[in-house]
């Protein structure tokens, strides 16, 4: 089993854990290439290109001067306790046992427009690239064009006979991936609230969800589907009706 998760705009690099050891992302040499054009950008084309204020963009154009691609302990974090937004609250990773991190390091990757896929354990300094922002760098019109062919083909080289993937990424980082081109079964997720008699989305509560659902696999060392229709974390039931062969439908 794979589970596949976004990454995060909030994090922290205070955060660590004595359960692994840390590791160098696979693609730390994409991610200099990526981060050698990120540097030359200024302060101005940074808040155009992520849409964020003049104060937010010269942080991460302080950011970028500091990245390194093989950084010290003291600044960096493992990714899965670097992120905090709001899929890692729910995850709340430094709270589970080294069973569960254990799980989690052999099972769950993370997206990124920088680093491409991560691990848990692999070092991370802090960044902002969304994947789905116009970022044209090189020969390259956007983070997809340059990450697509790469994370399709090292996911697939980390698949095993009769495994599924969990899509609990956003539709922004999820099409960094080709779909056709994966060798497993993948599995969409849909978390919603009963309000009025009516089913809404609220994102914040669906990305919360989504941390969940990869808190309560490692916990329960989910192996099948069927062992990951059980969530029932935080009043969340499955949606036997509304769920498809392919997609998982939660309640609450």
């Amino acid at each position: 089993m794979k589970i596949i998760t976004s990454p995060a705009k909030l994090m922290n690099i205070e955060n660590s854990t004595d359960f692994l050891k840390p590791t160098t992302p696979a693609f730390i040499e994409e991610a200099a290439f990526i981060h050698s054009h990120l540097k030359e950008k200024t302060p101005k084309y940074l808040s155009e290109l992520m849409e964020i204020s003049a104060k937010l963009a010269d942080e991460n154009w302080e950011r970028n001067q500091k990245w390194k691609p093989k950084p010290p302990s003291r600044e960096s974090a493992p990714a899965m306790f670097a992120f905090t937004g709001e899929v890692y609250r729910g995850l709340d990773a430094k709270t589970l046992d080294k069973k569960a991190v254990n799980y989690l390091q052999k099972n769950y990757r993370i997206l990124s427009g920088l680093y491409g896929l991560l691990k848990p354990s692999d070092k991370v300094m802090l960044y902002r690239l969304e994947m789905g922002r116009n970022f044209e760098f090189d020969d390259y019109k956007n983070l997809y064009s340059f990450w697509r062919d790469k994370l399709t083909e090292k996911l697939n080289s980390e698949l095993k006979s009769n495994d599924i993937i969990l899509n609990l990424a956003s539709s922004e980082y999820f099409k960094a991936l080709d779909k056709k081109k994966l060798n497993a079964p993948v599995i969409d997720f849909d978390f919603f609230e009963l309000k009025d008699g009516k089913l809404k989305t609220i994102v914040v509560y669906t990305k919360h969800a989504r941390g969940l659902m990869v808190r309560y696999c490692a916990q329960q060392q989910a192996k099948t589907l069927n062992d990951v229709k059980g969530f029932n974390l935080e009043g969340y039931r499955i949606d036997e009706k509304l769920s498809t062969k392919t997609k998982l439908v939660f309640t609450r």
